[in-house]
């Protein structure tokens, strides 16, 4: 599925805007876009205007709509106010939200999700497993009889079943079985339901840390072995190409297609424009040839000198000798090819 170049979040083929970030998009090659230009600057597609009150199409020269009379500039003439209003039905009511059927604590009431190992509104103790609720000291639990608590096959600590790293040793214990896909508890060699084997071992989890792009807050983590940071949707490290979860920073192997910790099926990144797997830090797309960021992969133009996405510094560079240019050049300095 394409991802936004501004925060990476999943959006439709085809989309103009993006749902998580409110970012304009080019509907055909999914670059961000100028929410007041006719064309992308990165594929060329050329789209139409449409009135703010009414949908119709206008022209980029119109001040007022040809269809209902809303002025651009200063509002609607009082007549073309009142006919607009006449002919545009009224919004309908937003459907009331269904109600919730999900888990409650058996103590408060309170909603929970499966997995939690206590309510987040009383504190209660809970089966992580069933949900539900549980004495301080019990070892299994009363409803579905699960163990509640597991050493570490590791250092030997005792730890809660849903455990997912052991504080003591770093061991990273599998929480989804990545041949059923159902959820796992304590440190099993194999899973319980299909038998799968399963990994328990000390992995590196990398750091993560926000950062404000454009206004917008987008999640960065840190590579456990560079220090370079990078947007975790691009799963491998532009400098040194290791890999990380991109839901749950763990740091995966080489042959590794899924999160042993969390599940998360994970490839490698892809083309924002045509889904054509890249490799990290690559400044083009090898299939559709659009010009991509080297850090975070989103869709950049061939003058940019700053990622809009990521905001990393862009150089941009000689197509006939490779040397470093500068955006005003009309000739390259180094080897005089002209632009």
């Amino acid at each position: 599925m394409p991802t936004c170049p501004r925060c990476n979040g999943d959006v439709e083929p085809e989309t103009d805007t993006c749902p998580h970030c409110g970012a304009d998009l080019c509907p055909a090659c999914g670059a961000l876009a100028d929410p007041y230009a006719v064309a992308c600057g990165v594929c060329g597609e050329a789209w139409t205007l449409t009135c703010p009150r009414c949908d119709g199409e206008v022209a980029p020269t119109d001040t007022a709509c040809p269809h209902c009379g809303f002025v651009f500039d200063s509002g609607p003439t009082p007549e073309a106010a009142e006919a607009a209003d006449a002919a545009i039905a009224e919004p309908e009511a937003e459907p009331e939200p269904e109600p919730y059927d999900g888990p409650v604590c058996p103590e408060c009431g309170a909603r929970i999700y499966v997995g939690d190992p206590f309510c987040a509104s009383c504190g209660h103790s809970l089966c992580p497993r069933c949900g539900a609720a549980v004495e301080e000291e019990a070892e299994r639990c009363p409803d579905c009889d699960l163990a509640l608590v597991f050493v570490c096959p590791n250092c030997g600590i005792e730890l809660a079943a849903g455990a997912e790293v052991c504080p003591d040793c770093g061991a990273v214990f599998a929480r989804r079985c990545g041949g059923c896909g159902e959820p796992v508890f304590g440190a099993p060699e194999t899973c319980p339901g299909c038998g799968h084997v399963l990994s328990h071992q000390v992995r590196a989890v990398a750091r993560s840390l926000s950062k404000t792009v454009g206004g917008t807050l987008v999640r960065w983590v840190i590579c456990p072995n560079c220090n370079t940071s990078f947007v975790p949707a691009v799963v491998a490290c532009p400098e040194c190409g290791t890999r990380v979860c991109p839901k749950c920073d763990l740091v995966l192997r080489p042959e590794e297609t899924a999160c042993p910790r969390c599940g998360e099926a994970v490839k490698g990144p892809t083309c924002p424009k045509c889904q054509a797997e890249i490799s990290p830090g690559a400044a083009e797309c090898p299939a559709c040839g659009q010009p991509l960021c080297p850090d975070c992969g989103a869709a950049i133009g061939e003058d940019d000198t700053a990622c809009a996405a990521c905001g990393a510094e862009l150089a941009l560079v000689c197509s006939e000798c490779g040397g470093e240019v500068g955006p005003e050049d009309t000739v390259c300095p180094h080897c005089g090819e002209p632009f």
